[in-house]
């Protein structure tokens, strides 16, 4: 495995630097650059958007982490409507969502993770952004109950609503946690994906200036694990199949101002039939903001 320090150019929408050099940052990339074993892991949160998501950006490094990581998946991969299921045979919602368990489930066993530390917060796919207050809470008292040293969340570069209201509820819940005292973990991104001129683009993060990206090449044994772990996700053949797997991309999360588009165009969610404008996403999560005493900036 070999490690790749980026430096990526300035972004005309960066605010402000994360804090670099975090020693649970530093914790984290050092276990994924060593051979697997040779470096016990920190405690790591992982919160994702869906079933899936943990694969699609984080999977080759999961194995590393089987033995400190908890799981947190905001909604159950299940869209309240049938016409977001896909193509597939299900009769009901609650078949399709115990269909997404099962399918990751299968991909924590090939990772080597016990499904038990795989947790769930119940809210519906799509409708994370919905109550963002709520959600924000909720990671709260996950980092309460688990103690992270680092919670691994995804970016926000909308992609899709939901990956952008984890992103804002992990932000959210660690600026909750420092105006109250307490210790807060630090935060690190995985990808996802975002929109480039109508295509879909995986694997790559927004450019943010000061947000140095930690590239990991995968083995072949690893890339290997991966291809099988996104072949547990039938449902989801669509979105995995274009899915990368010879690099991973990580990087401290930067400091976002969520009232601001993530970037120029339009994002990902709004090239959908019927999809929530960026504008309409921005306005929920100033409210949040609102509703848990943040000011905007930090």
């Amino acid at each position: 495995m070999t490690l790749t320090l980026r430096r990526r150019p300035s972004h005309e929408y960066t605010i402000a630097a994360p804090k670099l050099h975090d020693p649970r940052v530093e914790a984290l990339l050092a276990c994924f650059a060593a051979p697997a074993g040779e470096r016990t892991p920190p405690r790591v949160l992982l919160v994702a958007a869906h079933p899936d998501d943990e694969t699609m950006g984080p999977g080759g490094m999961l194995p590393r982490l089987a033995g400190t990581i908890e799981l947190l998946h905001v909604t159950d991969g299940a869209p309240r409507h049938r016409r977001l299921w896909g193509r597939n045979e299900h009769r009901t919602w609650d078949e399709y969502a115990a269909a997404r368990r099962g399918e990751l489930v299968r991909a924590l066993s090939v990772a080597g993770i016990d499904p038990a530390r795989a947790h769930r917060l119940g809210v519906m796919d799509a409708e994370a952004s919905l109550d963002m207050a709520a959600l924000a809470r909720a990671v709260r008292e996950a980092i309460d109950r688990f103690r992270p040293d680092v919670v691994m969340a995804h970016p926000y570069e909308g992609g899709h609503t939901d990956h952008d209201a984890v992103a804002f509820a992990a932000h959210a819940a660690c600026r909750l946690l420092a105006r109250d005292g307490a210790a807060a973990p630090a935060l690190v991104e995985f990808t996802s994906y975002h929109n480039l001129r109508g295509e879909r683009v995986y694997n790559r993060f927004l450019p943010w200036d000061g947000a140095p990206v930690t590239e990991v090449t995968l083995t072949p044994a690893e890339r290997d694990r991966k291809r099988r772990m996104f072949d547990c996700y039938p449902t989801q053949h669509g979105v995995l199949r274009d899915a990368p797997v010879r690099h991973e991309r990580y990087r401290p999360a930067p400091r976002y101002d969520f009232g601001s588009a993530p970037h120029a165009g339009r994002l990902r969610y709004e090239l959908y039939p019927q999809g929530m404008k960026g504008r309409e996403w921005r306005a929920l999560a100033l409210q949040a903001l609102r509703d848990l005493g943040l000011p905007r900036f930090y």
